[in-house]
């Protein structure tokens, strides 16, 4: 049985990886729109969530400059704040790089 304590730490933290993986693919500079983000879960979803969760929440953060019209992604005024710590965010399959 999963209590809803449960479900909801278990979306924060998908939730967590994925606005990770955003940040590390522009430290990287392996993104560059939203399509380069789509990789996990049907094409559709991961738009949804994209486009309704997790790039609002980097661009308001200021991590992120996202236009819409173009699906272009930036580095934002604040991503240096989070780009050296890029190396540090944990993997979605809570392992290392080194792995």
């Amino acid at each position: 049985m999963v209590t809803t304590e449960n479900s909801s730490t278990a979306r924060s933290e998908r939730a967590a990886a994925e606005r990770n993986r955003v940040l590390a693919g522009l430290a990287e500079g392996t993104v560059e729109t939203a399509a380069d983000l789509r990789v996990r879960g049907s094409a559709e979803e991961v738009a949804d969530d994209l486009r309704e969760v997790h790039l609002p929440a980097l661009e308001e953060a200021g991590y992120i400059e996202w236009d819409r019209d173009a699906g272009t992604i930036e580095p934002g005024p604040n991503f240096d704040e989070v780009a050296d710590h890029v190396e540090d965010l944990p993997f979605p399959d809570g392992g290392t790089e080194d792995d």
